[in-house]
């Protein structure tokens, strides 16, 4: 009986191991991203206006050297933490060198990075230069992806349409993807 049970277990586990990529993955993880604990280098640098990344009033757009961070967030009037790995909550600690600038203005809380499922982890992060139409969302993997999206046949499951770019405003093999899990 002990042999049956495992040989069961054994199956149940390598099924899932082989689900296909657009298979449902559950609902999707909504992250209200903080800040405080980020570990990471600390760096001097200063911000000169709020995040193009991310809506939040926290979130602003900085600069290390010639480099600029966005979205970087507010832990005190002295210090930001801009993320670099959001699963690992590493990034940069940027001590200010100025104070900060005046915040956005509060508006519907928009993801700044989210993950796609099935990809073995392909991150998507919002885009703050050129951005391609509707796929404002730049991943690994080459992919582009559209801002994510309740899904109407998945109860609490976003969904985001995501293809590879093909010529500076064009996207080809555009899908709909499972989102994992979203940072706000």
């Amino acid at each position: 009986m002990k042999h049956v049970i495992s040989a069961m277990i054994v199956l149940a586990v390598a099924s899932l191991a082989i689900l296909p990529a657009n298979a449902y993955p559950g609902p999707t993880k909504i992250v209200n991203y903080a800040a405080a604990g980020m570990k990471g280098k600390a760096v001097k640098g200063s911000c000169w206006t709020s995040s193009i990344a991310s809506t939040r009033s926290d979130a602003f757009r900085c600069m290390v050297g010639n480099s600029i961070m966005d979205p970087c967030f507010k832990v005190s009037s002295k210090v930001v933490a801009c993320p670099q790995n959001v699963t690992a909550n590493t990034g940069t600690v940027i001590n200010l060198t100025k104070p900060l600038p005046q915040p956005n203005a509060k508006s519907a809380a928009k993801p700044w990075t989210f993950l796609i499922a099935g990809g073995g982890g392909i991150t998507c992060n919002a885009g703050t230069g050129t951005v391609i139409g509707n796929y404002p969302y730049y991943c690994s993997g080459s992919l582009v992806c559209s801002v994510p999206a309740a899904s109407t046949k998945w109860p609490a499951t976003y969904m985001s349409t995501c293809g590879t770019p093909s010529g500076p405003m064009t996207v080809k093999g555009a899908r709909p993807m499972f989102v994992t899990t979203i940072w706000q």
